[in-house]
């Protein structure tokens, strides 16, 4: 990301070969062939493994879906942890990515670091992959690389495909609440996620999970017409998109295990460790993620939405 901190020099990024490096500038671009064969690049200090194949994408959990979207990140991860082992000089710490799912569905419990994961009789295939995404970064004994597993709440960031889709949903028909709208809804701003990975970078006492979502505890409903009120619109009742429609779309096991409920999560190891939050409650992150695309006049998508804003505020 381009917010990580600068002193930790050139980011690489690995992937498919067949891109151009180009298309990495200012970054470095290695393939998995290079790593595998070659280790890691010399002289690398942190490592921050962010893969893995969206699972926002409309239609059900389909095996081959589910099988490439584990593989996506727990042989990218073992890999990368089996890079780190065979380093000369192993880095100072692998921040590989989780996610809340790893959390059970308690609606009467808000869940922190100390939670243990859910267990086996409740497990879902959202809740396992989470477990075995962390447990796939696990490095063998001796390494001295610091481990960090950031659990995920939902990255609010203007240029997402989904966000991008909400925003400008929002600004020309109004918002429209998930099924009851009561479910939870983890989130973090994209700003609080790049000031939280370089937290995890320079605090050498901060290693395990980490909760990477607002302390602001919010339902759909409440983010929903957050995202409304930064649009100058409003939640009409008849926009609702009711649960049958939902589970149509995405399918019944992930629409009644991601977006017909959640976890309540707060950040209690960020917050125990001072961590400012740019952005605590969802008004201002909403807020600002409408200032930041009405700014981003050089896409399409920015342009469009600027000007329908214009419109909300004639």
């Amino acid at each position: 990301s381009s917010g990580i901190n600068a002193e930790y020099g050139k980011a690489i990024s690995a992937g498919n070969p067949a891109r151009k490096e180009e298309d990495f500038v200012p970054h470095s671009f290695i393939s998995w062939k290079d790593i595998d064969e070659g280790g890691l690049p010399l002289d690398t200090d942190v490592v921050i493994n962010l893969s893995g194949r969206s699972i926002g994408n409309p239609g059900p959990w389909v095996n081959s879906l589910k099988k490439s979207i584990h593989n996506s990140r727990i042989d990218t991860t073992k890999r990368l942890a089996k890079a780190i082992e065979k380093s000369e000089a192993p880095p100072k710490v692998f921040i590989s990515a989780s996610a809340v799912g790893v959390y059970g569905l308690d609606r009467d419990k808000v869940y922190t670091e100390s939670d243990s994961p859910v267990t086996t009789k409740k497990k879902t295939f959202f809740t396992d992959l989470c477990q075995k995404w962390e447990e796939s970064s696990n490095l063998s004994e001796g390494i001295q690389t610091r481990v960090v597993n950031p659990r995920f709440g939902v990255v609010l960031a203007h240029d997402t495909q989904p966000m991008s889709m909400l925003l400008r949903q929002s600004v020309i028909t109004g918002g429209s609440v998930v099924g009851s709208g009561t479910q939870p809804f983890p989130w973090i701003h994209i700003d609080d996620t790049v000031n939280a990975l370089n937290l995890m970078i320079e605090n050498e006492d901060v290693s395990g999970p980490v909760n990477f979502v607002a302390p602001h505890i919010v339902d759909n409903s409440q983010f929903t017409h957050a995202l409304a009120a930064a649009c100058l619109t409003t939640v009409p009742k008849t926009m609702a998109l009711p649960e049958f429609l939902v589970r149509l779309l995405y399918g019944t096991e992930r629409a009644d295990n991601i977006l017909l409920d959640s976890p309540k999560v707060i950040p209690q190891k960020l917050l125990d460790l001072g961590f400012e939050f740019q952005h605590k409650d969802i008004d201002s992150a909403m807020e600002a993620l409408v200032k930041t695309l009405e700014e981003s006049t050089e896409t399409p998508a920015g342009r469009m939405f600027k000007k329908a804003l214009a419109k909300r505020r004639q």
